[in-house]
């Protein structure tokens, strides 16, 4: 099911709501509430009840189900992200990051950051990029020992630089 495009899944995720609407609520109302609930507007009214009970929890299904990307198709229904590092021990990752990412030396992260500079593991958010750029949804670690991550970032980053004693002033 993997292959299955954005559209399609939608499209079987509201099949399946709607199929989880119809059958416990029509087995309810004609047969198994019966014998219970004499009275057809009262015995309907429950069966419908349940019906909607679990059409809601099928629909929290099919949100899921639907909004997830398929393999290979980026992200459902949208375009693929554009992930490049084409610099020299550059690191680009296009989802969250879980962990340390490390293009150094072996450096720790600094604890206590020179003066104007942030810590290192610190994301900073930087204005939108100038024309020509690259495209939005892409992330690109071009420079040296750069990285860039396209979502969160759960962990340590540290590009091995080692600020001076000069730069701690």
């Amino acid at each position: 099911m993997g292959l299955l495009t954005g559209g399609t899944r939608w499209l079987l995720a509201g099949v399946a709501a709607m199929v989880a609407f119809i059958v416990p609520t029509v087995l309810c109302g004609m047969w198994l509430l019966s014998a219970l609930v004499p009275d057809e507007a009262a015995r309907w009214g429950v069966a419908s009840a349940l019906g909607a009970a679990v059409a809601a929890v099928s629909v929290l299904w099919g949100q899921g189900f639907a909004a997830r990307p398929g393999r290979g198709s980026g992200t459902a229904g949208g375009p693929a992200r554009s992930v490049q590092a084409p610099g020299t021990r550059a690191v680009a990752v296009g989802a969250t990051v879980r962990g340390t990412i490390s293009t150094g030396d072996g450096g720790v992260p600094c604890a206590s950051p020179p003066a104007g500079r942030p810590a290192q593991g610190t994301v900073t958010a930087y204005p939108e990029p100038a024309a020509g750029a690259a495209p939005l949804g892409s992330v690109t670690a071009s420079g040296e020992r750069s990285v860039a991550v396209g979502d969160a970032v759960a962990g340590d980053i540290s590009t091995g630089d080692h600020p001076s004693e000069e730069d701690r002033r």
